[in-house]
């Protein structure tokens, strides 16, 4: 098949309206299957403060713990420095900017990337020109392997990627926008997942209970909680648990949500 053609296939499902806090791990399976690779991420910096935010998937059991090597040396990702300092949006594989010699010589390959045997990246930015927070989507894998048809893909998807994210943001914003919801309807914006996760906070267990319960990673609960805490405009675990309990006492709400998409 064409080039054109592999991403049309895609579009049906990633022009599916979903909010902004679903749309990486929605997004990061179709450009894995469409580019090829070991894992995909998704990044959000925050072009005023540098502030960043990364979803891998799948997650690699040691990334949780390489988060501060991670953020001690990402400013040496040659990515970053040509997305914050040019206005080219195109797709970037590593060896654009590094020769294997170099990349190896970096504290970044050296203390983080080597642990999770990263030796290639290909990353698009799907935002324009300095708007913040800047996002961005990368395959990774663990040979010098990508194409200029991968790049060609992922150039081709890149539009539909800044669209989808754009629909996404519009979304939520929209759901934030509806004042004074009740704990029925805050509620119904919660996955099926994320519905047993409140559940088991109600009855006040940490996320590593929570893990060990469901069979999911701790980080996998850490990043569950963020998404329920922002769908039901909540701070704290507690007034998130203070509407679960409310709205149990209504009907059960685990039941009601069954049908919908397990995350």
């Amino acid at each position: 098949r064409s080039l054109e053609s592999q991403v049309a296939v895609l579009l049906p499902s990633l022009y599916a309206v979903r909010p902004i806090e679903d749309f990486p791990k929605h997004v990061l399976p179709l450009v894995i299957g469409l580019v090829g690779g070991d894992k995909a991420h998704y990044t959000e910096v925050d072009l005023a403060s540098g502030d960043f935010r990364v979803l891998v998937d799948p997650e690699p059991p040691p990334l949780a713990a390489l988060a501060e090597a991670r953020r001690a040396h990402m400013h040496q990702h040659p990515f970053l420095h040509h997305f914050l300092t040019s206005i080219d949006r195109a797709a970037r594989m590593t060896s654009d900017f590094l020769t294997r010699t170099e990349y190896h010589r970096l504290d970044l390959y050296g203390e983080f990337f080597r642990n999770l045997t990263v030796q290639d990246q290909l990353t698009v930015v799907i935002t324009d020109g300095l708007q913040s927070p800047a996002a961005a989507v990368a395959v990774d894998r663990d040979r010098r392997s990508f194409s200029e048809n991968d790049r060609r893909l992922l150039d081709l998807l890149r539009p539909h990627l800044r669209t989808a994210r754009t629909n996404a943001v519009a979304f939520s914003r929209a759901l934030a926008g509806i004042g004074n919801l009740q704990p029925m309807s805050r509620l119904d914006r919660l996955t099926t997942r994320q519905l047993e996760i409140l559940e088991l906070i109600a009855q006040g267990k940490t996320n590593d209970q929570i893990a060990l319960e469901l069979t999911i990673s701790a980080g996998t609960v850490r990043k569950h909680v963020e998404h329920i805490l922002q769908r039901l405009q909540t701070q704290t675990r507690t007034a998130a648990a203070v509407l679960m309990l409310t709205g149990r006492n209504s009907t059960d709400q685990i039941g009601r949500a069954s049908c919908r998409e397990r995350v």
